[in-house]
């Protein structure tokens, strides 16, 4: 049975809690350089990015960035809507440039002009965007399996072969490489 003194200790010790948590945010986007994610209805979201030739230090500093702001967004998120994100794409942040960032495999990995070479089957999947916070999740039909050809940071190529939720978001992330969104299907 709870008492109105373990009550206020319990709430006081939940806002100290809470308050250390945003400190530490606030600390990390800063040190981080933790750029805005860009919404829909922006014209960037639409356009078609370019490929990247020369993967140099802006690239890689780029491919970096995106993932702090993926960690940044994952508490937040989480705490919010009860989920965490997996992936962004370049245009996300404003960049017209064919990058992505993936959770996938245990890792976040970094590819660079990720194009999809085989696709098979079909998986159904509730999406979400970061890009378009106002809108509700959605039911998407996508491939089931996907072989994915990349380069990474040390400009090597891969090929990444991904099923279900994977494949799903490799799908995701690379349509905004090219200017489709979660709602156009």
């Amino acid at each position: 049975m709870w008492n109105r003194r373990k009550f206020l200790k319990t709430a006081i010790a939940g806002l100290i809690g809470t308050t250390g948590i945003f400190a530490f945010l606030k600390g990390y986007k800063k040190t981080y350089n933790i750029r805005d994610i860009v919404e829909y209805p922006s014209p960037i979201l639409r356009g078609v990015s370019q490929s990247i030739d020369v993967i140099d230090d802006s690239i890689i500093a780029l491919g970096n960035s995106m993932i702090a702001i993926l960690r940044y967004k994952a508490p937040l998120e989480f705490f919010t809507k009860g989920s965490l994100y997996k992936g962004l794409a370049a245009p996300q942040v404003g960049i017209q440039k064919r990058l992505i960032v993936c959770g996938l495999h245990g890792e976040i990995k970094i590819l660079i002009n990720p194009e999809i070479l085989e696709q098979s089957g079909t998986y159904s999947n509730s999406e979400y965007c970061l890009s378009l916070p106002r809108y509700d999740r959605k039911t998407i039909k996508r491939s089931q399996n996907v072989t994915v050809n990349y380069k990474t940071v040390e400009n090597t190529e891969k090929i990444l072969v991904a099923k279900n939720s994977s494949a799903a978001l490799l799908q995701h992330e690379i349509d905004h490489l090219d200017g489709v969104l979660y709602i156009d299907y």
